[in-house]
């Protein structure tokens, strides 16, 4: 595996762990309750023994006394929690403005720190800035404002462009999708149909939009909306010229049995 894709995919699993102890942390200490990180500690002990299999395979607690020893692992553990069996649930991201979005943007986090941390060589790397650059995405969808200024989205999509580039992923290799993505099917469909066609210049172009603009990257997105909509007009005047074809007819036939009426009944007076 090339050092520079190698270094990439690297770099792609720190800051989803940076992204990930952020994410946490806003939630925690927005929560009803004890905020310290030893009282999160002794939450995931407890959930531990409360689910056994949920919290299979987590990394050892022992040792860790701050934020920063916290991984995309463990973060996401906690924040993705179902807690069907918890005694006490906390619903952290039930408690946002948007969970759906939030829960999204959790996934897609973990999805792509999964495939840069599991990356061997050019092409999982380039899988993993694509992913990457999804995630981004799913953060200003579901976080935008807090705790992710937009200062802090646009250095994410800066991130997410020079990942892009260094890997080579001019287009989107086939996508592992994230948990729960199909009730946005239709607005990731559009979002990966644009980066198909522009890659890494249509991640330049949202993130020249969204600095530009109200801070929302909209460049890419919205030439695929008026692809899109190019795509539905043509479809709809198909669909008008089919109804108009299909009224000629009709009048067609209308006439033409007018007229036989009209013949039968004058060759029946004479």
């Amino acid at each position: 595996m090339p050092d520079e894709a190698l270094q990439t995919a690297f770099e792609i699993k720190i800051t989803c762990d940076e992204i990930s102890r952020k994410l946490l942390r806003w939630h925690w200490e927005n929560k009803p309750g004890e905020h310290s990180l030893g009282a999160l500690l002794d939450h995931i002990r407890t959930r531990q023994q409360e689910s056994p299999e949920y919290y299979d395979r987590l990394p050892d607690l022992a040792g860790r006394n701050s934020w920063q020893q916290l991984d995309t692992t463990l973060c996401m553990r906690v924040l993705l929690d179902p807690e069907k069996d918890a005694a006490h649930q906390l619903d952290l991201l039930g408690n946002t403005e948007h969970p759906a979005a939030a829960r999204r943007a959790c996934n897609a986090v973990r999805t792509a720190r999964n495939e840069a941390a599991h990356a061997s060589d050019r092409m999982a790397a380039a899988q993993a800035a694509i992913l990457f650059n999804e995630a981004v995405e799913a953060l200003e969808e579901g976080y935008a404002g807090a705790p992710l200024r937009t200062s802090e989205l646009g250095q994410y999509y800066r991130l997410a462009e020079d990942y892009l580039s260094r890997c080579g992923a001019k287009k989107p290799i086939v996508s592992a999708a994230p948990e729960e993505k199909a009730p946005r099917a239709a607005k990731s469909g559009q979002s990966t149909a644009g980066r198909k066609k522009e890659g890494t210049s249509g991640s330049a172009s949202r993130r020249s939009a969204k600095q530009n603009t109200s801070g929302r990257s909209s460049g890419g997105r919205s030439q695929n909306r008026k692809q899109g909509g190019s795509r539905n007009s043509r479809a709809r005047a198909r669909q008008k010229q089919k109804q108009a074809n299909r009224t000629v007819l009709l009048v067609l036939l209308a006439i033409l049995a007018v007229g036989l009426l009209i013949r039968g009944f004058t060759m029946n007076w004479q």
